[in-house]
């Protein structure tokens, strides 16, 4: 028995010292270098469209101002919720649906459970979700804002704000929330970082002379990504970095482990990747179309709307090409879900 043990030990040191290996890296990124990546066993299924209609929990959701229909892949309907009031907004996240009936703010889930949120007074003009959590921009006589927890109770309650709310994140440790508000003085840009629990300013930074296009509370950190810069300030409101951006923004995505932004520029774009310390940890070449970008399974992908390439080792490879437009595109492992108006593409990635 004792031989037994040893022997499994000894293979699983063996391994772990092989998967660690440098050799062993370089061995499978030379590779992927080499590898030409393709969209493979293709299939196309034609699908029954409203006015508006996204990609949804595991299947896609169309819908109007008075119907919602949940469809399967294959579109097949999984359920519908159908009013005999028109809504006057609606507003979908990944697994919830808002309403805005009258005054009255009503919750779809993914399961077609419908919850009464609140009454408010004015017409939300923004709905997000993060970390389980709900923030709902609110325009009366001024802004307001809402958050909503898991269990759709109203925690934040009509919040007001004089300037204009143009972004919200809810930390994922804890209940603060980030915030950011947009005014101009003497035609110059102003924005105002606040950093909150409840009703509770915790801390406040100022940045001028540049739009503030995103805020991410992450690691219990705020990332902030400009026109002009990229900040990232610690909890108790510390600047930690700055880094300068000397290219137009085309798309970014703040991960758990780095930044990724998608950049403009004039004979090829530009994907560059910065970690949390505010290093640059890869440049890679983007076609000049792209303008869009998604991370998925540790693939990079970026497109516009007829075209897609997945990046790997400076190079981008062409994994599909289609003259309709399409709306979004999803990554599942392998397998990647292309939805156009009344059509759904499905292949594998190889």
């Amino acid at each position: 028995m004792k031989k037994v043990l040893s022997l499994i030990i000894i293979i699983i040191i063996f391994i772990i010292t092989v998967f660690y290996s440098p050799y062993f890296k370089e061995f499978f990124e030379t590779l992927d270098e080499k590898k030409i990546y393709k969209m493979e066993n293709i299939k196309l299924t034609e699908i029954n469209t409203l006015e508006e209609f996204k990609f949804f929990d595991k299947g896609i959701l169309t819908y109007n101002s008075q119907k919602i229909v949940y469809l399967d892949f294959n579109n097949n309907v999984l359920w519908e919720n159908q009013n005999t009031e028109f809504s006057n907004k609606v507003f979908v996240t990944d697994t919830n649906i808002f309403k805005q009936t009258n005054n009255n703010v009503i919750t779809v889930d993914k399961n077609n459970q419908e919850y009464i949120i609140a009454e408010i007074d004015g017409n939300i003009i923004n709905v997000s979700r993060e970390n389980g959590k709900t923030g709902m921009v609110v325009k009366g006589s001024e802004q307001a804002l809402y958050i909503i927890d898991e269990n759709n109770e109203v925690v934040v309650d009509n919040k007001k704000f004089k300037d204009t709310i143009t972004g919200i994140s809810i930390n994922d440790k804890s209940k603060a929330y980030a915030l950011i508000t947009l005014n101009f003085e003497k035609g110059m840009p102003v924005n105002n970082l606040y950093y909150l629990v409840d009703d509770v300013e915790l801390w406040s930074s100022s940045i001028e002379n540049e739009i503030i296009i995103k805020t991410k509370v992450i690691n219990n950190n705020v990332i902030v990504i400009g026109t002009e810069n990229i900040y990232s300030y610690n909890n108790n409101g510390k600047l930690m970095w700055k880094n300068s951006i000397y290219n137009k923004i085309l798309d970014y995505e703040i991960l758990q482990d780095q930044i990724s932004i998608l950049f403009e520029k004039d004979r090829q774009n530009e994907l560059i990747t910065y970690n949390f310390e505010g290093k640059v940890m890869e440049i890679q070449p983007a076609p000049p179309e792209a303008k869009r970008l998604i991370t998925a399974d540790n693939k990079v992908f970026v497109y516009n709307n007829n075209s897609i390439y997945l990046l790997h080792n400076n190079k981008s490879d062409k994994i599909f090409e289609e003259t309709d437009r399409f709306e979004d595109i999803r990554v599942d492992g392998n397998n990647i879900y292309i939805l156009f108006k009344n059509k759904l593409i499905k292949g594998q990635i190889k």
